[in-house]
């Protein structure tokens, strides 16, 4: 699988999630302040599932646009609360991908996973979602 960490999100994410997936951040790729639809399609284009805080307009665009890779919300919280979080969703994602047996990459493509920072919980769902 391979992630892909926003902006508004802590850099330190990318050590985490190198420690099991490929990662880098729009600064790594000389992204930094680039539009949304205009770091969307290089995600897009380029299949990372992409993590960010910045839900409405992530979701309006995979909505519109489509996601096949996936897309991982995150709260917004300090580094270090950012980065247990972060293991946490992984892990999350290991053990659904593990049940389905299928790779991670696989079980993320059109799927939405967040994480709640009102109940710490951590939830999966398809999107976007199908329409009748």
């Amino acid at each position: 699988m391979r992630l892909w960490i926003d902006e508004c999100l802590s850099p330190t994410l990318v050590g985490v999630a190198q420690r099991r997936y490929e990662a880098t951040c729009n600064e790594y790729r000389g992204l930094l302040h680039a539009k949304d639809p205009v770091l969307y399609a290089v995600v897009s284009q380029e299949e990372w599932v992409f993590i960010t805080n910045n839900e409405r307009d992530f979701r309006a665009l995979t909505a519109r646009e489509g996601s096949r890779s996936g897309l991982i919300l995150l709260p917004q919280r300090v580094a270090a609360g950012q980065r247990l979080i972060l293991e946490a969703v992984l892990d999350y994602i290991g053990l659904h991908s593990a049940k389905a047996d299928v790779l991670a990459a696989a079980w993320m493509t059109n799927r939405v996973v967040e994480y709640n920072n009102e109940d710490d919980t951590i939830s999966a769902s398809e999107w976007p979602p199908n329409r009748p």
